[in-house]
């Protein structure tokens, strides 16, 4: 009985194996067929199954096999991917090559809006490639293209300001004026294109001499300003009248037309005073003289003095 049972072991211990070692021949043509397409992944796969269902039996032969395909698989695929690594390498050189000629055309072209492009374009295939060589290639590259941007900018903005820099002198805007001078010249510190300090140095210099003109030329204002309001005070209207004068050609050299709209009334009214002091002062003498040929006894020729008094006077009205 015992020997019975021990034959009805080995018997299903014996189909068992055979059962797994037809799950692992399904397995290996399988392989096969996948290896022999190039499909490593799969097959290093089917090894790591085959592995597994052949430690359960200690089928040391298939494990070793298998073992022995994975160390070739692996080999092959790491060729493969240095093989495409290579290829990537050659594509993406290729391609910022070709980068390069495009941006050096545009460089040339001043094209600055395409060179834009193209450096964000790079980013990509420098990333990818990893290579320090390249990156630093490029760098230099940027460098000088924001280099010969930034000239040609400050150039501009100094070609506009010097065209400017007139209209705002004429206009005595030399606050606006100062604050784009000093922008520049900082501009042009910090880049280090010194060949266009000159340049901003004399515009700097000019609309400092203008400025301190017109400021003198403001102080005369206020000076003839307050002498007409001291000689209006005393009534002497025609000294007043002068400095009136002199005040409207002052105002019209800075262009105040404030100023001078407030002057030539004040003119209308101050040679309204003085014709009134001279009609006054003619009233009198004539008044007096009447005076002295009544009390002569000159009674005609005092009154003629008197009906020409009349006749002034209603000319006034």
């Amino acid at each position: 009985m015992t020997e019975k049972n021990s034959t009805v072991v080995k018997e299903k211990e014996e189909k068992r194996k055979i059962k797994l070692i037809s799950q692992i021949d399904d397995l290996l043509a399988i392989q096969g067929q996948d290896y022999m397409k190039g499909k490593l992944k799969e097959a290093l796969d089917l090894s790591d199954q085959i592995i597994e269902l052949a430690q359960t039996e200690s089928l040391t032969s298939f494990i070793k096999e298998q073992e022995e395909l994975i160390a070739r698989i692996k080999s092959l695929m790491e060729k493969r991917e240095r093989e495409i690594k290579q290829k990537l390498v050659i594509k993406l050189k290729l391609e910022l090559r070709k980068l390069e000629v495009a941006f050096k055309r545009a460089l040339k072209s001043e094209d600055y809006s395409n060179i834009e492009q193209i450096l964000k374009d790079t980013k990509k295939p420098l990333i990818e490639l990893g290579d320090n060589e390249f990156s630093l290639h490029w760098k230099e590259l940027e460098k000088e293209y924001l280099s010969i941007k930034a000239r040609k900018e400050i150039n501009e903005e100094i070609l506009l300001l010097i065209k400017d820099s007139t209209e705002l002198q004429e206009k005595f805007l030399f606050d606006d004026l100062k604050l784009r001078l000093t922008s520049l010249i900082k501009q042009v510190e910090e880049t280090g294109l010194t060949d266009y300090l000159e340049k901003l140095k004399k515009i700097e210099k000019k609309t400092i001499s203008a400025e301190n003109s017109y400021n003198i030329i403001k102080g005369n204002i206020q000076e003839i300003s307050e002498k007409i309001a001291e000689q209006k005070e005393k009534k002497e209207f025609q000294s007043a009248i002068t400095y009136c004068e002199e005040l409207i050609q002052l105002a019209k050299s800075i262009n105040s037309k404030e100023i001078e709209e407030d002057t030539l009334s004040l003119l209308k009214i101050l040679k309204e005073s003085l014709e009134f002091e001279d009609l006054k002062k003619e009233i009198t003498k004539l008044n007096e003289e009447s005076l002295v040929l009544l009390k002569r006894g000159e009674i005609q020729t005092s009154l003629k003095k008197f009906k020409l008094i009349h006749e002034i006077l209603s000319k006034q009205v």
